[in-house]
C-alpha cells in the first residue's frame, strides 16, 4: 500500500470538481423527487429519522452504561508473563520520545517488559534518531528500522511483531502515551480467561485547546471510547477495538494470521477475525493511554478519510459473515450488523441535507411517525447530553476536562455534518471511482521537544 503524506496527499482542482460534480447529482437524484411528490419526501424524511434515532438512542443508552464499572475477575499471576510493547513509529519526533519514555514509566518489571520501537527509513525527521538514542540507553528498549517498500500501519506492525518475543502484546500508536498501570490491569484479563484474545482500553485526548478541530475530535473520542466501545461490552454486544492502542495473546497471531495490510482498518478487520475465531474482545476503558488528535484540517481529514474509507472495505467483507457467524450469539450477530451498516449513514445524511434548507420555502418537514417533533428534539439534544454524561461519569472517576470541552459539545452536530462531508469522499473514492487506496499518515502538532526523564501522563492531561 502505498504511503503519503497529509501535506504531500492534497487535493487537486479537478478531482474538487468531479467529486463535486457527482455529489451534486447523486444529492438531486435524493432530493429533487421531493419537490413533486409529497409521499416521496415525507418517506425520504421519514427514513432519515429513523436512521438517526437508532443511531442516536444507541448512544444515549451506551452513555448511561458507560457508567458501570468493570473489574479484572483474576489477580496477577506469580509467573508475570512478557509483554511486548510494539510501537511503529513514521515522522513521529514531536511525539515519540514521550510515548517511550510513559512506557517504561509503566507500573511493571522491566525484566518483563520489552518496548520495540519500529520505525521507517523513510522518515524525513528525528524519529530514527530518537528511537536508537532510546535503544542505545535503556536494555528494554529494541529499536528496529524498517527499510522495504510499502507501507501503513499494518505493515509497519506486522514488521515489528517479528521481533516481539512477548507472551502478550501491547500494540500503541506513536502518539500515545500509556497510564502507569495499563500493562498490569491488561494481564489480569488475560489471566481472567484463556478465551480473551484482546484487550481493547480507552484512549483520552490530551490535546483539546490545540485547534478547535482538534477540540471537537477530543469530545468525539470520548464519547467513541467510552459509551460507544465501552457500551457494546456492557450489554454484551460486538466488542472492536481501535488501533491507538490495543493488548494481544501472542497466540493470536499464529491461529489468525498478521494484520490484513490490504485495509485502512486492519483493526477493526481483525475484531470481526477475533469475534468469527470464537474469542473474546474485551474492553476495560479504567486502561487508558492519552492521545493526541490531529489539530491541522490536513491531519484531520487524512486521518478520518482512511478511517471512514477503511471502515467501507471492512462492511463490505464482514457485514453478511459475520451476521451468519454461528460462533456468535443473536444479539453479537445483530450488533454486528448494525455496527456495519452504519458505516453508510454519514453519506445519507449529507446527500439529504437539502431537505432541511427546502424546509424554509417549499416543503412539509413532516414525517410518518407520530410525534416527530419530539423525536427530532431527542436527536438535535443527543451530543450535548451524551457528552455531559460522560463528563459526569468522568469526573466521578477523577478525570479531568478542559472548559473549552463543555461548550464544544453544544456544536458537535455541525462538527458531524462536516465530519460527513469525508464519508462522501470515502463512498466516492471506494464504490464509484475505485481509487486506490493510500495510506495517508496523520501529522502532528507541536515542536518536537526534549522529552524530560521520567515522564508518566496523568488524568490532568
Amino acid at each position: 500500500m502505498k504511503v503519503k503524506t497529509a501535506d504531500a496527499a492534497g487535493v487537486s482542482l479537478r478531482k474538487a470538481l468531479i467529486y463535486g460534480t457527482t455529489t451534486a447529482l447523486l444529492v438531486g437524484a435524493l432530493t429533487l423527487p421531493a419537490l413533486v411528490s409529497v409521499a416521496y419526501e415525507r418517506t425520504l424524511r421519514t427514513v432519515l429519522l429513523v436512521l438517526l434515532l437508532g443511531l442516536v438512542g444507541r448512544t444515549y443508552l451506551s452513555s448511561l452504561l458507560a457508567f458501570a464499572r468493570t473489574e479484572p475477575p483474576g489477580g496477577m499471576p506469580d509467573d508475570l508473563p512478557l509483554v511486548s510493547v510494539v510501537i511503529p513509529a513514521y515522522n513521529e519526533e514531536p511525539v515519540l520520545a514521550d510515548t517511550i519514555e510513559a512506557a517504561l514509566a509503566l507500573d511493571y518489571p522491566h525484566e518483563c517488559l520489552e518496548i520495540v520501537v519500529c520505525y521507517e527509513a523513510d522518515s524525513t525527521d528525528r524519529t530514527g534518531e530518537i528511537a536508537e538514542r532510546y535503544g542505545a540507553e535503556y536494555d528494554a528498549v529494541k529499536a528496529v528500522e524498517r527499510d522495504e517498500p510499502g507501507g501503513g500501519k499494518a505493515k509497519a506492525t506486522n514488521y515489528a511483531l517479528q521481533y516481539a518475543t512477548g507472551d502478550l502484546i501491547a500494540s500503541i500508536d506513536a502518539d500515545h502515551e500509556f497510564a502507569p498501570d495499563a500493562v498490569s490491569r491488561a494481564v489480569r484479563w488475560f489471566e481472567s480467561d484463556d478465551d480473551i484474545w484482546c484487550v481493547k482500553g480507552r484512549c483520552y485526548g490530551r490535546n483539546p485547546t490545540d485547534s478547535l478541530l482538534a477540540l471537537h475530535a477530543t469530545v468525539e473520542r470520548h464519547i467513541a471510547e467510552l459509551a460507544d466501545l465501552f457500551g457494546r461490552q456492557v450489554f454484551g454486544g460486538f466488542t472492536i477495538f481501535g488501533g491507538g492502542q490495543a493488548f494481544f495473546r501472542a497466540e493470536m497471531f499464529d491461529e489468525l494470521g498478521m494484520f490484513d495490510e490490504d485495509v485502512l482498518v486492519e483493526d477493526i478487520d481483525m475484531s470481526a477475525r477475533i469475534h468469527a475465531h470464537g474469542k473474546r474482545l474485551q474492553v476495560d476503558p479504567y486502561i487508558l493511554t492519552f492521545e493526541e488528535n490531529p489539530a491541522t484540517l490536513s491531519g484531520w481529514w487524512s486521518q478520518r478519510s482512511r478511517w471512514a474509507r477503511g471502515w467501507m472495505q471492512v462492511a463490505v467483507r464482514h457485514l453478511l459473515p459475520l451476521s451468519r457467524n454461528g460462533t456468535l450469539n443473536l444479539r453479537q450477530r445483530a450488533d454486528a450488523a448494525y455496527t456495519f451498516g452504519y458505516a453508510l449513514l454519514p453519506v445519507l445524511l449529507v446527500l439529504v441535507a437539502p431537505l432541511f434548507v427546502l424546509d424554509r420555502f417549499v416543503l412539509d418537514s413532516s414525517t410518518w411517525l407520530p410525534y416527530d417533533d419530539y423525536l427530532w428534539t431527542a436527536i438535535g439534544l443527543g451530543p450535548v447530553v451524551c457528552s455531559y454524561l460522560i463528563f459526569a461519569r468522568d469526573w466521578r472517576e477523577g478525570y479531568s476536562h478542559h472548559p473549552a470541552e463543555y461548550l464544544a459539545a453544544f456544536t458537535l452536530w455541525f462538527y458531524f455534518f462536516f465530519q460527513s462531508i469525508v464519508y462522501v469522499v470515502a463512498f466516492l473514492d471506494e464504490f464509484v471511482f475505485d481509487t486506490e487506496s493510500v495510506y495517508v499518515t496523520t501529522s502532528r502538532s507541536g515542536a518536537p521537544d526534549e522529552p524530560e526523564p521520567e515522564h508518566s501522563p496523568t488524568t490532568d492531561d
